[in-house]
Formats: C-alpha cells, sequence, structure tokens
C-alpha cells in the first residue's frame, strides 16, 4: 500500500467492516496535473472519453489505449481552472504518465504528478448521501447522477454512482480530514463496495492486455464512439460495430479466506474436468467474503460452474451487474 501521505498508525485503526456509510482514504489512487494550452486537445486524440464535453460540474470516465486498442489505464478526468486533472489507481496512472509524456513533447502540454498536491478518498456504503451532506456538500440526493461534480472548499466530490463516491482534495486538507470525527474505513471496505458497483481499475498484471469493453467501458459511459479519431479507437470501434468482442466484466462471489491477485486464473467445469475461461482484474476479501470483478467470456451464465484456480479452488458465484451491457 503506498501510504505517502497517510500514517501507519492512522491505518492501523481503520475499520474493514464498516456498519454503514463510510469513508475511506486511498493513498494508492494517484493523480496527475495535465496543464499547457493543448492539454484538452492531446487527450482528445489519446483517450476513449469525450474531452471536449467536460464542463465545470461534470467528470468523465474514460481510458487511455495502446495503437492496439489495449488498456494503459482507465481514469476519471475533471477540470481545474485551465488544468485537467486525471485519477486512476497508481499502477495505471504510471503507465499512462510516461506515455503521455514521451508524446506529449509534440503538443504544447505538461505534466505534473500529483502525490505531494492531492489525496484521494473513497466515500460509500447505505447512507453515504447523507455522508456526503456531513461534509458541507448540498447536492439534492434524488439527483446525484452519475457523472457529476461538486466543489466545496477543498474538496471535490466525484459522483460515480448514487452512493459511491470519489473524493479529491488538496494533500493538506486530506491530513486535516483524517482528523475529524468520521467513520472512516479502510480501503478495502470502499473497494469492495467499488466491484459490487461493477468498477474497477487496472493493476500491473494486466496493463496493456485488456480492452476497454472487456471491462464493460462501454456501459460506464467511458467510451465516446462519436468523437473521431484517438490513440487504439479503429480497435474499440470495431468491436462495436463488428461484434468481435467475446468477453466482458463480471461480479463474482465466494465464501473463502483467499485474496487473489490480479491476472489469476479462474476455471470452467466442463463434465469431469476444468479449463481456464478468465481471470481475476480485482479482489477484496472482508471476514472470509470474497468479492471480485473479472474477465470472462461475455456468454457465461449462472448456470456455470466456476472455481478459483487455486489449492483450495473455491466455488465462485455470479452477481447481477448494476448495469445493463451493450
Amino acid at each position: 500500500m503506498h501510504t505517502s501521505w497517510l500514517t501507519a498508525e492512522q491505518y492501523a485503526v481503520l475499520s474493514s467492516q464498516p456498519q454503514a456509510a463510510f469513508i475511506s482514504p486511498l493513498p494508492a489512487f494517484d493523480c496527475l496535473s495535465i496543464d499547457g494550452v493543448d492539454n484538452r486537445k492531446y487527450l482528445q486524440g489519446q483517450t476513449t472519453c469525450d474531452v471536449n464535453s467536460l464542463t465545470d460540474s461534470t467528470f468523465l470516465h474514460g481510458a487511455h489505449c495502446d495503437a492496439k486498442g489495449k488498456m494503459w489505464s482507465q481514469f476519471y478526468l475533471l477540470a481545474d481552472a485551465e488544468k485537467l486533472i486525471a485519477i486512476a489507481f497508481r499502477d495505471e496512472m504510471a503507465a499512462s504518465y510516461a506515455q503521455w509524456k514521451k508524446f506529449g513533447v509534440f503538443s504544447k502540454v505538461s505534466f505534473e504528478p500529483g502525490q505531494s498536491h492531492f489525496a484521494v478518498f473513497g466515500i460509500s456504503g447505505d447512507g453515504a448521501g447523507q455522508l456526503v451532506q456531513q461534509l458541507g456538500f448540498n447536492p439534492d440526493n434524488s439527483n446525484l447522477t452519475p457523472g457529476q461534480l461538486y466543489r466545496q472548499n477543498a474538496y471535490t466530490l466525484l459522483v460515480l454512482a448514487p452512493d459511491h463516491f470519489l473524493l479529491l482534495t488538496s494533500l493538506d486538507a486530506g491530513k486535516a480530514l483524517m482528523q475529524q470525527s468520521l467513520p472512516f474505513a479502510a480501503p478495502t471496505a470502499w473497494l469492495a463496495q467499488h466491484i459490487k458497483h461493477g468498477f474497477s481499475y487496472l493493476e500491473q498484471a494486466l496493463i496493456g492486455e485488456l480492452v476497454p469493453q472487456m471491462l464493460n467501458l462501454q456501459a460506464l459511459n467511458a467510451i465516446s464512439f462519436t468523437k473521431g479519431c484517438y490513440m487504439g479507437q479503429e480497435t474499440v470501434a470495431r468491436l462495436k460495430y463488428r461484434g468481435g468482442n467475446k468477453r466482458a466484466a463480471y461480479i463474482l462471489s465466494a465464501q473463502t479466506d483467499e485474496l487473489p491477485v490480479a491476472g489469476s486464473a479462474i476455471e470452467i467445469q466442463l463434465g469431469e474436468n476444468w479449463r481456464r475461461t478468465g481471470q481475476v482484474v480485482n479482489a477484496a476479501n472482508i471476514n472470509n467474503q470474497l468479492w471480485l470483478i473479472a474477465v470472462l467470456p461475455n456468454d457465461t451464465t449462472a448456470a456455470d460452474t466456476l472455481r478459483l484456480s487455486s489449492d483450495s479452488a473455491p466455488l465462485l458465484h455470479i452477481e447481477p451487474l448494476p448495469y445493463l451491457l451493450n
């Protein structure tokens, strides 16, 4: 765990089993500031989202692909005055930063890692809307629309789902927030909720391995099919219009004490035998309840018998996605 701004003492007391709404420090999520007069134009040609549609009250979920359509990262992008700020898991943020910086020399654009400037938190759980209000935000709880962004002093709130949020703060404000009497929880608690909402991020083992549709990004409004050319667009568009994609992200659960790493194999039973059918993307285990988001063939159904490829080989159950695939 990358804990540059979170002390060991603070981390040690975080609950892994919150009973209601909670806020989790997410020190493994990094930020990148993108500045310069060409910053929007440059990212428009690099990402799956329509950067030109970004406003002061919205953010974008998007992906950054290589020329073959395989993802370096998926991220959340917002505007901060003339700058753009991308938020992503540290592994994928580092991968995209290296690529953007390499090719950015041909544009009027600059990049600054945000570890020394920002802190990232996650908010989720039953009553998360009320916790958001406790932090000083006043959104209408009946209209917490995914993609909306709210600002309150040094806080910026990103609505991922009506009860699931990211909170970006200045580093000083984040440290001060940790001193308040709030229902703090471990990052694992937020990750479990992230998985239950059908979201994911890329850990090192899967960077450059998956196309956006394999993680359901078309269903999460993270791909624009009307914006024009961008890196990897030919592959991403072909999968939509020619139906070439045969895999999707599934939510799986199991009763086990295991915590598989990204890329771990998932097997399907075929008669008396088992065959590899997919792989783990993200995993969280809380009190022996395992939650996974995994890439499987998109014709996998609840009637299929799945297991984790491991010594104990626990059976996996398919959970419903909270959104429709298209």
